[in-house]
Protein backbone atom coordinates (compact mmCIF):
# COMPACT_ATOMS: atom_id res chain seq x y z
CA UNK A 1 0.00 0.00 0.00
CA UNK A 2 2.88 2.52 0.62
CA UNK A 3 3.53 2.54 -2.77
CA UNK A 4 0.25 3.66 -3.46
CA UNK A 5 -0.12 6.61 -0.94
CA UNK A 6 3.44 7.81 -1.88
CA UNK A 7 2.49 7.97 -5.16
CA UNK A 8 -0.57 9.64 -4.47
CA UNK A 9 1.30 12.03 -2.01
CA UNK A 10 3.51 13.34 -4.65
CA UNK A 11 0.69 13.72 -7.01
CA UNK A 12 -1.26 15.82 -4.55
CA UNK A 13 2.07 17.27 -4.22
CA UNK A 14 2.15 19.11 -7.43
CA UNK A 15 -1.23 20.07 -7.38
CA UNK A 16 -1.43 21.91 -4.17
CA UNK A 17 2.27 23.21 -3.76
CA UNK A 18 3.07 23.48 -7.49
CA UNK A 19 -0.19 24.43 -9.11
CA UNK A 20 -0.26 21.33 -11.68
CA UNK A 21 -3.22 19.87 -13.50
CA UNK A 22 -4.05 16.56 -11.55
CA UNK A 23 -4.19 14.72 -15.01
CA UNK A 24 -0.38 15.75 -15.79
CA UNK A 25 0.94 15.09 -12.19
CA UNK A 26 -0.67 11.83 -12.02
CA UNK A 27 0.89 11.18 -15.58
CA UNK A 28 4.35 11.73 -14.27
CA UNK A 29 4.22 10.13 -10.10
CA UNK A 30 2.32 7.13 -11.09
CA UNK A 31 5.59 5.72 -13.88
CA UNK A 32 7.96 7.02 -10.96
CA UNK A 33 6.35 3.92 -8.79
CA UNK A 34 5.65 0.71 -10.99
CA UNK A 35 4.48 -1.22 -8.02
CA UNK A 36 1.22 1.01 -7.32
CA UNK A 37 -1.98 0.73 -8.31
CA UNK A 38 -3.41 2.74 -10.98
CA UNK A 39 -6.99 2.88 -10.32
CA UNK A 40 -6.38 3.47 -6.41
CA UNK A 41 -3.47 6.57 -7.00
CA UNK A 42 -5.99 8.05 -9.14
CA UNK A 43 -9.27 7.27 -6.99
CA UNK A 44 -7.45 9.00 -3.96
CA UNK A 45 -5.70 12.02 -5.44
CA UNK A 46 -8.95 13.52 -7.37
CA UNK A 47 -10.41 12.59 -4.74
CA UNK A 48 -9.29 14.59 -2.03
CA UNK A 49 -8.84 17.17 -4.27
CA UNK A 50 -12.63 17.13 -5.28
CA UNK A 51 -13.08 17.69 -1.36
CA UNK A 52 -10.42 19.89 -0.45
CA UNK A 53 -12.89 22.53 0.71
CA UNK A 54 -14.70 19.65 2.92
CA UNK A 55 -11.58 18.01 4.61
CA UNK A 56 -9.92 21.22 5.06
CA UNK A 57 -13.13 22.29 7.03
CA UNK A 58 -13.08 19.08 8.83
CA UNK A 59 -9.10 19.35 10.03
CA UNK A 60 -9.58 23.00 11.02
CA UNK A 61 -12.08 22.27 13.61
CA UNK A 62 -9.94 18.71 14.50
CA UNK A 63 -6.43 20.92 15.10
CA UNK A 64 -6.30 22.73 18.39
CA UNK A 65 -4.37 25.78 16.64
CA UNK A 66 -6.51 25.47 13.62
CA UNK A 67 -5.43 24.51 9.99
CA UNK A 68 -3.20 27.72 9.33
CA UNK A 69 -0.39 26.62 11.99
CA UNK A 70 -0.64 23.15 9.89
CA UNK A 71 2.61 22.87 7.26
CA UNK A 72 1.56 22.25 3.33
CA UNK A 73 3.30 18.40 3.48
CA UNK A 74 1.53 17.62 6.43
CA UNK A 75 -1.54 19.17 5.12
CA UNK A 76 -1.81 17.17 2.15
CA UNK A 77 -1.37 13.95 4.26
CA UNK A 78 -4.18 14.71 6.30
CA UNK A 79 -6.19 15.47 3.79
CA UNK A 80 -4.88 12.35 2.19
CA UNK A 81 -5.56 10.15 5.44
CA UNK A 82 -9.08 11.74 6.31
CA UNK A 83 -10.56 10.83 2.42
CA UNK A 84 -9.33 7.60 2.88
CA UNK A 85 -11.57 7.28 5.82
CA UNK A 86 -14.72 8.95 4.69
CA UNK A 87 -14.92 7.64 0.97
CA UNK A 88 -12.61 4.73 0.61
CA UNK A 89 -14.37 1.51 1.65
CA UNK A 90 -11.32 -0.97 0.67
CA UNK A 91 -9.20 1.17 3.26
CA UNK A 92 -10.44 -0.27 6.89
CA UNK A 93 -10.47 3.18 8.83
CA UNK A 94 -6.74 1.68 11.13
CA UNK A 95 -5.00 1.06 7.88
CA UNK A 96 -6.06 4.26 6.75
CA UNK A 97 -4.52 5.85 9.82
CA UNK A 98 -1.37 3.68 9.55
CA UNK A 99 -0.43 4.28 6.22
CA UNK A 100 -0.83 7.88 6.95
CA UNK A 101 1.13 7.76 10.03
CA UNK A 102 4.20 5.61 7.90
CA UNK A 103 3.52 8.30 4.46
CA UNK A 104 4.71 11.06 7.49
CA UNK A 105 7.26 9.65 8.80
CA UNK A 106 9.08 9.24 5.41
CA UNK A 107 7.47 12.91 3.66
CA UNK A 108 7.06 15.02 6.75
CA UNK A 109 9.42 13.93 9.26
CA UNK A 110 8.54 15.02 12.91
CA UNK A 111 4.32 15.13 12.11
CA UNK A 112 3.69 11.27 12.69
CA UNK A 113 2.22 11.24 15.92
CA UNK A 114 0.29 15.16 15.69
CA UNK A 115 -1.28 12.93 12.48
CA UNK A 116 -1.92 9.98 14.29
CA UNK A 117 -3.50 11.82 16.86
CA UNK A 118 -5.72 13.93 14.27
CA UNK A 119 -7.20 11.45 12.38
CA UNK A 120 -7.75 8.97 16.21
CA UNK A 121 -9.66 11.70 16.90
CA UNK A 122 -11.78 12.28 13.86
CA UNK A 123 -12.21 8.32 14.03
CA UNK A 124 -13.38 8.62 17.58
CA UNK A 125 -16.10 10.93 16.94
CA UNK A 126 -16.45 11.94 13.59
CA UNK A 127 -20.02 13.28 14.16
CA UNK A 128 -18.79 16.19 15.91
CA UNK A 129 -16.44 17.03 13.43
CA UNK A 130 -18.42 17.03 10.06
CA UNK A 131 -20.56 20.33 8.67
CA UNK A 132 -21.29 22.59 11.56
CA UNK A 133 -21.87 26.04 12.08
CA UNK A 134 -19.14 29.03 12.77
CA UNK A 135 -15.61 27.97 11.27
CA UNK A 136 -13.46 31.08 10.51
CA UNK A 137 -13.29 32.43 7.00
CA UNK A 138 -9.79 32.20 6.25
CA UNK A 139 -7.91 31.61 2.58
CA UNK A 140 -6.06 29.93 2.30
CA UNK A 141 -6.27 27.15 2.89
CA UNK A 142 -9.89 26.59 1.83
CA UNK A 143 -11.72 27.75 5.12
CA UNK A 144 -14.91 29.32 4.80
CA UNK A 145 -18.01 30.43 6.87
CA UNK A 146 -21.08 28.07 6.85
CA UNK A 147 -23.83 30.32 8.50
CA UNK A 148 -25.83 30.97 4.89
CA UNK A 149 -26.93 28.24 2.44
CA UNK A 150 -23.99 29.12 0.26
CA UNK A 151 -21.40 28.34 3.11
CA UNK A 152 -23.69 25.03 3.64
CA UNK A 153 -23.58 24.06 -0.36
CA UNK A 154 -19.53 24.82 -0.23
CA UNK A 155 -18.81 22.20 2.81
CA UNK A 156 -21.46 19.66 1.57
CA UNK A 157 -20.14 19.55 -2.54
CA UNK A 158 -16.42 20.99 -2.08
CA UNK A 159 -16.63 24.09 -3.76
CA UNK A 160 -15.48 27.63 -3.24
CA UNK A 161 -18.39 29.87 -1.24
CA UNK A 162 -18.09 32.77 -4.64
CA UNK A 163 -18.29 29.78 -7.32
CA UNK A 164 -21.79 28.76 -5.37
CA UNK A 165 -23.15 31.83 -5.36
CA UNK A 166 -22.67 32.56 -8.83
CA UNK A 167 -24.29 29.14 -10.00
CA UNK A 168 -26.75 29.56 -7.35
CA UNK A 169 -27.41 32.84 -9.13
CA UNK A 170 -27.48 32.11 -12.11
CA UNK A 171 -29.24 28.37 -12.17
CA UNK A 172 -31.74 29.01 -9.24
CA UNK A 173 -33.33 25.68 -8.63
CA UNK A 174 -31.17 23.42 -10.26
CA UNK A 175 -28.01 24.71 -8.60
CA UNK A 176 -27.70 22.03 -6.23
CA UNK A 177 -28.09 19.27 -8.52
CA UNK A 178 -25.76 21.08 -10.87
CA UNK A 179 -22.87 21.11 -7.70
CA UNK A 180 -23.88 17.30 -7.33
CA UNK A 181 -23.23 16.56 -10.90
CA UNK A 182 -19.76 18.20 -10.90
CA UNK A 183 -18.81 16.21 -8.43
CA UNK A 184 -19.72 12.79 -10.15
CA UNK A 185 -17.30 12.05 -12.84
CA UNK A 186 -18.74 11.15 -15.67
CA UNK A 187 -18.54 7.65 -17.89
CA UNK A 188 -16.11 7.06 -20.36
CA UNK A 189 -17.66 7.82 -23.87
CA UNK A 190 -16.33 6.99 -26.82
CA UNK A 191 -16.73 8.40 -30.32
CA UNK A 192 -16.18 5.56 -33.08
CA UNK A 193 -14.38 6.32 -36.02
CA UNK A 194 -16.70 6.31 -38.80
CA UNK A 195 -14.17 6.12 -41.47
CA UNK A 196 -12.46 2.88 -40.16
CA UNK A 197 -15.48 0.94 -38.18
CA UNK A 198 -19.00 0.89 -37.08
CA UNK A 199 -20.80 1.47 -33.50
CA UNK A 200 -21.72 -2.19 -33.83
CA UNK A 201 -18.65 -3.67 -34.84
CA UNK A 202 -16.98 -1.61 -32.28
CA UNK A 203 -18.52 -2.62 -29.48
CA UNK A 204 -17.91 -6.47 -30.49
CA UNK A 205 -14.95 -5.66 -31.22
CA UNK A 206 -13.79 -4.17 -27.43
CA UNK A 207 -16.07 -6.83 -26.02
CA UNK A 208 -13.71 -9.34 -27.31
CA UNK A 209 -10.77 -7.02 -25.69
CA UNK A 210 -12.54 -7.53 -22.53
CA UNK A 211 -13.39 -4.14 -22.41
CA UNK A 212 -17.58 -3.53 -21.80
CA UNK A 213 -19.83 -0.67 -24.41
CA UNK A 214 -23.22 -0.09 -24.78
CA UNK A 215 -24.20 2.55 -27.43
CA UNK A 216 -25.39 5.48 -26.42
CA UNK A 217 -28.80 6.65 -27.44
CA UNK A 218 -28.05 10.63 -27.83
CA UNK A 219 -25.53 9.93 -30.29
CA UNK A 220 -25.17 7.65 -33.17
CA UNK A 221 -21.48 7.34 -33.24
CA UNK A 222 -21.13 7.30 -29.15
CA UNK A 223 -20.59 4.41 -26.86
CA UNK A 224 -20.29 4.29 -23.00
CA UNK A 225 -17.28 2.04 -21.88
CA UNK A 226 -16.07 0.63 -18.67
CA UNK A 227 -12.99 -1.62 -17.66
CA UNK A 228 -9.26 -0.96 -18.06
CA UNK A 229 -6.68 -0.84 -20.84
CA UNK A 230 -8.95 1.37 -23.01
CA UNK A 231 -6.26 3.68 -24.35
CA UNK A 232 -4.00 1.05 -23.91
CA UNK A 233 -6.08 -1.37 -26.66
CA UNK A 234 -4.96 -2.53 -30.22
CA UNK A 235 -8.35 -1.04 -31.26
CA UNK A 236 -7.43 2.62 -29.88
CA UNK A 237 -3.64 2.59 -31.67
CA UNK A 238 -5.76 1.54 -34.63
CA UNK A 239 -7.88 4.85 -34.77
CA UNK A 240 -11.01 2.80 -34.54
CA UNK A 241 -12.35 5.31 -31.68
CA UNK A 242 -11.55 8.07 -29.92
CA UNK A 243 -12.02 9.24 -26.22
CA UNK A 244 -14.45 12.34 -26.26
CA UNK A 245 -16.92 13.81 -23.78
CA UNK A 246 -20.89 13.41 -24.94
CA UNK A 247 -21.52 16.79 -24.56
CA UNK A 248 -18.56 18.07 -26.93
CA UNK A 249 -19.79 14.98 -29.54
CA UNK A 250 -22.88 16.91 -29.25
CA UNK A 251 -21.79 20.03 -29.76
CA UNK A 252 -19.90 19.42 -33.05
CA UNK A 253 -22.63 17.19 -34.20
CA UNK A 254 -24.86 20.64 -34.12
CA UNK A 255 -22.27 22.36 -36.35
CA UNK A 256 -22.65 19.37 -38.93
CA UNK A 257 -20.07 19.80 -41.83
CA UNK A 258 -20.45 18.47 -44.86
CA UNK A 259 -18.39 16.31 -47.09
CA UNK A 260 -16.42 18.83 -49.15
CA UNK A 261 -16.76 21.31 -46.95
CA UNK A 262 -14.45 24.56 -46.23
CA UNK A 263 -13.45 24.26 -41.98
CA UNK A 264 -11.74 26.24 -39.56
CA UNK A 265 -11.12 25.04 -36.00
CA UNK A 266 -9.73 28.19 -34.15
CA UNK A 267 -9.08 26.70 -31.04
CA UNK A 268 -8.55 23.02 -32.29
CA UNK A 269 -5.31 21.54 -30.29
CA UNK A 270 -5.68 18.68 -28.95
CA UNK A 271 -7.87 18.19 -31.96
CA UNK A 272 -10.66 15.47 -31.01
CA UNK A 273 -13.21 17.80 -32.69
CA UNK A 274 -11.14 19.00 -35.80
CA UNK A 275 -10.78 15.28 -35.85
CA UNK A 276 -14.59 14.47 -35.45
CA UNK A 277 -15.66 16.86 -38.31
CA UNK A 278 -13.37 15.21 -40.60
CA UNK A 279 -14.87 11.94 -39.75
CA UNK A 280 -18.41 13.45 -40.35
CA UNK A 281 -16.95 15.09 -43.90
CA UNK A 282 -16.37 11.55 -44.84
CA UNK A 283 -12.34 12.64 -45.04
CA UNK A 284 -13.59 14.91 -48.24
CA UNK A 285 -12.92 18.20 -47.90
CA UNK A 286 -10.20 20.40 -45.47
CA UNK A 287 -10.18 21.46 -42.05
CA UNK A 288 -7.76 24.20 -41.27
CA UNK A 289 -6.68 23.67 -37.42
CA UNK A 290 -5.42 26.34 -35.43
CA UNK A 291 -3.56 26.54 -31.81
CA UNK A 292 -1.15 29.49 -30.55
CA UNK A 293 1.31 26.81 -29.21
CA UNK A 294 3.55 24.94 -31.80
CA UNK A 295 3.94 21.91 -29.96
CA UNK A 296 -0.21 21.46 -29.22
CA UNK A 297 -0.58 21.27 -33.22
CA UNK A 298 1.67 18.32 -32.68
CA UNK A 299 -0.61 16.57 -30.74
CA UNK A 300 -3.45 17.43 -33.30
CA UNK A 301 -1.15 16.15 -36.43
CA UNK A 302 -0.85 12.69 -34.48
CA UNK A 303 -4.24 12.60 -33.53
CA UNK A 304 -5.12 12.69 -37.27
CA UNK A 305 -2.30 10.15 -38.00
CA UNK A 306 -3.72 7.84 -35.58
CA UNK A 307 -7.64 8.49 -36.90
CA UNK A 308 -6.51 7.80 -40.51
CA UNK A 309 -7.15 11.18 -40.99
CA UNK A 310 -6.01 13.36 -44.04
CA UNK A 311 -7.88 16.12 -44.62
CA UNK A 312 -6.45 18.15 -41.64
CA UNK A 313 -3.80 20.74 -41.81
CA UNK A 314 -2.31 22.90 -38.98
CA UNK A 315 -1.61 26.26 -38.88
CA UNK A 316 -0.16 28.82 -35.69
CA UNK A 317 -2.52 31.32 -35.46
CA UNK A 318 -4.07 33.29 -32.35
CA UNK A 319 -7.90 33.52 -32.43
CA UNK A 320 -7.89 37.01 -30.68
CA UNK A 321 -5.97 38.44 -33.89
CA UNK A 322 -7.59 38.74 -37.21
CA UNK A 323 -5.99 37.15 -40.27
CA UNK A 324 -7.19 38.98 -43.31
CA UNK A 325 -6.25 36.05 -45.04
CA UNK A 326 -8.90 33.89 -44.17
CA UNK A 327 -11.67 36.76 -44.46
CA UNK A 328 -14.86 34.91 -45.50
CA UNK A 329 -13.02 31.29 -46.69
CA UNK A 330 -14.94 29.18 -44.60
CA UNK A 331 -17.82 27.17 -44.46
CA UNK A 332 -17.98 26.28 -41.13
CA UNK A 333 -16.03 27.64 -38.03
CA UNK A 334 -15.81 26.14 -34.84
CA UNK A 335 -14.57 28.39 -32.02
CA UNK A 336 -14.31 26.09 -28.80
CA UNK A 337 -12.86 28.96 -26.82
CA UNK A 338 -10.61 29.02 -23.92
CA UNK A 339 -12.59 29.08 -20.61
CA UNK A 340 -13.30 28.70 -17.12
CA UNK A 341 -13.36 25.46 -17.50
CA UNK A 342 -16.33 25.20 -14.83
CA UNK A 343 -18.28 22.36 -16.82
CA UNK A 344 -15.23 19.88 -16.36
CA UNK A 345 -14.74 19.89 -12.35
CA UNK A 346 -16.24 16.28 -12.62
CA UNK A 347 -12.69 15.30 -14.36
CA UNK A 348 -10.12 18.23 -13.49
CA UNK A 349 -11.34 18.87 -9.91
CA UNK A 350 -8.20 21.13 -9.20
CA UNK A 351 -10.21 23.44 -11.26
CA UNK A 352 -12.15 24.52 -8.25
CA UNK A 353 -9.57 25.48 -6.21
CA UNK A 354 -8.23 28.48 -8.31
CA UNK A 355 -11.81 29.76 -9.70
CA UNK A 356 -10.60 33.48 -8.31
CA UNK A 357 -7.97 33.69 -10.72
CA UNK A 358 -7.69 37.24 -11.68
CA UNK A 359 -7.36 35.85 -15.29
CA UNK A 360 -11.05 34.42 -15.23
CA UNK A 361 -12.50 38.49 -15.44
CA UNK A 362 -10.66 38.82 -18.71
CA UNK A 363 -12.16 35.73 -20.44
CA UNK A 364 -15.42 37.12 -21.89
CA UNK A 365 -13.62 40.06 -23.74
CA UNK A 366 -10.99 37.35 -25.17
CA UNK A 367 -14.18 34.89 -26.31
CA UNK A 368 -15.62 37.77 -27.62
CA UNK A 369 -12.34 38.63 -29.99
CA UNK A 370 -12.23 35.39 -30.91
CA UNK A 371 -15.87 34.91 -31.86
CA UNK A 372 -16.13 38.53 -33.83
CA UNK A 373 -12.97 36.78 -35.65
CA UNK A 374 -14.99 33.91 -36.41
CA UNK A 375 -17.90 35.44 -37.98
CA UNK A 376 -15.05 37.57 -40.21
CA UNK A 377 -13.89 34.20 -41.27
CA UNK A 378 -17.49 32.43 -42.53
CA UNK A 379 -18.53 33.22 -45.65
CA UNK A 380 -21.55 35.14 -46.25
CA UNK A 381 -24.32 32.35 -45.02
CA UNK A 382 -21.80 30.21 -43.37
CA UNK A 383 -22.40 28.53 -39.86
CA UNK A 384 -20.56 29.39 -36.75
CA UNK A 385 -19.96 27.19 -33.35
CA UNK A 386 -19.38 29.10 -30.12
CA UNK A 387 -18.04 26.49 -27.60
CA UNK A 388 -17.28 26.29 -23.88
CA UNK A 389 -16.73 23.56 -21.23
CA UNK A 390 -18.05 26.31 -18.60
CA UNK A 391 -21.56 26.76 -17.27
CA UNK A 392 -20.88 30.56 -16.31
CA UNK A 393 -23.22 32.26 -18.39
CA UNK A 394 -20.99 35.26 -18.57
CA UNK A 395 -19.03 33.31 -20.76
CA UNK A 396 -21.70 32.02 -22.87
CA UNK A 397 -25.20 33.61 -23.02
CA UNK A 398 -23.00 36.59 -22.15
CA UNK A 399 -20.97 36.61 -24.91
CA UNK A 400 -23.98 36.27 -27.49
CA UNK A 401 -25.64 38.95 -26.12
CA UNK A 402 -22.96 41.55 -26.55
CA UNK A 403 -22.30 39.92 -29.78
CA UNK A 404 -25.77 41.14 -31.22
CA UNK A 405 -25.47 44.17 -29.01
CA UNK A 406 -22.85 45.86 -31.00
CA UNK A 407 -23.68 44.00 -34.35
CA UNK A 408 -27.73 43.25 -34.78
CA UNK A 409 -27.05 41.97 -38.88
CA UNK A 410 -24.30 39.49 -37.98
CA UNK A 411 -26.35 36.51 -38.82
CA UNK A 412 -29.18 34.31 -36.67
CA UNK A 413 -29.06 31.37 -33.76
CA UNK A 414 -30.07 28.33 -35.12
CA UNK A 415 -29.37 26.57 -31.62
CA UNK A 416 -28.30 27.23 -28.38
CA UNK A 417 -27.91 24.76 -25.64
CA UNK A 418 -26.81 24.29 -22.41
CA UNK A 419 -25.55 20.87 -21.65
CA UNK A 420 -25.81 20.49 -17.50
CA UNK A 421 -23.76 17.90 -15.84
CA UNK A 422 -25.37 14.90 -15.57
CA UNK A 423 -26.78 11.79 -17.73
CA UNK A 424 -23.51 11.03 -18.72
CA UNK A 425 -22.35 14.39 -19.78
CA UNK A 426 -20.23 17.00 -18.54
CA UNK A 427 -21.40 20.64 -18.16
CA UNK A 428 -20.97 22.37 -21.70
CA UNK A 429 -22.54 25.50 -23.99
CA UNK A 430 -22.92 25.67 -27.72
CA UNK A 431 -24.44 28.45 -29.65
CA UNK A 432 -24.94 27.47 -33.84
CA UNK A 433 -24.94 30.57 -35.78
CA UNK A 434 -25.84 31.27 -39.19
CA UNK A 435 -23.94 34.57 -40.61
CA UNK A 436 -26.02 36.99 -42.49
CA UNK A 437 -26.20 36.91 -46.35
CA UNK A 438 -24.40 40.56 -46.58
Amino acid sequence: MQDDWLTAFEALKSVYIDGAYSNMALNEAIPRHRGCRDSFVRSMVKGTVRQTITLDHIIDRLAQKGIRSIKPRTLIILRMGLYAIREMDSVPDHAAVSEAVSLARKTAKGTDKFINALLRSYIRGRSRFELQEGSPATEPPMIVEISDRYGKLSIKYGFPVTLVRRICEQYGEEAESILRGLNTPPPVILRVNTLKTTREDLIRDLEAAGIHAEALEESEIAAMASGSGIIGSDLYRKGMFSVQSLSSILAVSALDPKPGSKVLDMCAAPGGKSAMMAELMENRGSITACDIHTHRLELIEAAAARLGVSIIGTRLADGTSFDASMEEQFDYVLADVPCSGLGVMSTKPEIRLRTEDEDRSRLPDIQLAILRNALRYARPGGRICYSTCTLDRDENEGVIDRLMAEDPSFGRILEMNTILPYNNTIGFYYCIIEKSLH
